[in-house]
């Protein structure tokens, strides 16, 4: 998930025809214009499509680049997860869920889930033409040690994707993580206790045709926070709210020590302003250091 690409489908009010023909006719022009037919064409033929509806296509839009900071965050320690392939998670009757195969990595645990929907809400065995939905669920968990310092991870994620099988996907979603970080070399101030939340708004997602770029949400927001307490009762709150507009570059507006920033940021690059305004500690690592394969 560039330049907002998108795709529509034909619609049957605004079909036309590039050629017409009005009044009455010769035989000749009429034989002429029978001649002419097979060259006229509905407009709507040279209009985009919009591909039909796949699994792979809805897990891909979960994957989108727009969503690497927001994995990270929920994560804990910075790590963006690869993406879901249907062949990591069996169908499980009881729960109606497809259940995947934990990633595990650096002592942590991650578990997912997914459920397919209809239009009417209720749950499916198989993705189909009558899949309107999808609904994950994430939770990662355990003890994050590269090195000397510790981070204990607990966290949970939904995330819901709307409007399977028309032009534009809708996604919304919330996740809560809580960590825990020991350094031995911050005794005074170790442990640290975080509180990290993210919250998906209406994030509207092109469907494209295969091998066009990744697109880009056209509209809706990412809102990223952390409330940090250590042990001598220091507080830290950070805010990254970010406002898509069909590309990579979007609005970002900053809370953290120090005061309020609002700036244009390509995201693609990492989150911040220009001055070397960052995240803390861990908080965003690019796609080829994921931590959990």
């Amino acid at each position: 998930m560039f330049s907002g690409i998108s795709s529509l489908t034909g619609h049957p009010e605004r079909s036309r025809r590039t050629c017409t023909s009005s009044g009455p006719r010769t035989l000749v022009a009429a034989l002429a214009l029978i001649g002419l037919a097979g060259a006229c064409a509905s407009a709507d033929a040279f209009a985009p499509k919009t591909p039909p509806p796949t699994l792979d296509g809805a897990l891909a839009d979960i994957d989108n680049p727009a969503l690497d900071f927001v994995e990270a965050w929920f994560s804990g320690v910075g790590a963006v997860s690869p993406a879901i392939t249907p062949a990591r998670c069996g169908f499980d009757a009881s729960s109606q869920y497809f259940v995947c195969t934990p990633l595990t990595a650096g002592g942590l645990t991650l578990n997912q889930r997914f459920t397919l929907l209809d239009a009417a809400g209720a749950k499916q065995s198989a993705f189909g033409e009558t899949t309107t939905a999808l609904h994950l669920e994430n939770a990662v968990s355990g003890t994050w040690a590269p090195d000397a310092a510790a981070t204990t991870v607990d966290g949970q994620q939904t995330l819901d994707l709307a409007g399977l099988g028309t032009p534009k996907h809708t996604l919304n979603g919330t996740s809560l993580t809580l960590t825990s970080l020991d350094d031995p070399l911050q005794r005074d101030a170790s442990p640290v206790q975080t509180e990290r939340k993210t919250t998906i708004t209406d994030l509207v997602i092109p469907v494209v045709v295969a091998g066009a770029p990744t697109p880009w949400p056209l509209s809706g927001t990412i809102d990223v926070r952390s409330r940090s307490v250590d042990a001598l009762g220091n507080v830290s709150v950070s805010i990254y709210t970010m406002t898509f507009d069909g590309s990579s570059i979007v609005t970002l507006t900053m809370t953290v020590p120090g005061g309020i920033r609002t700036c244009r940021s390509n995201i693609s690059l990492g989150v911040g302003c220009n001055g070397g305004d960052n995240p803390p500690r861990a908080e965003h690592l690019p796609r080829d250091q994921a931590a959990l394969r």
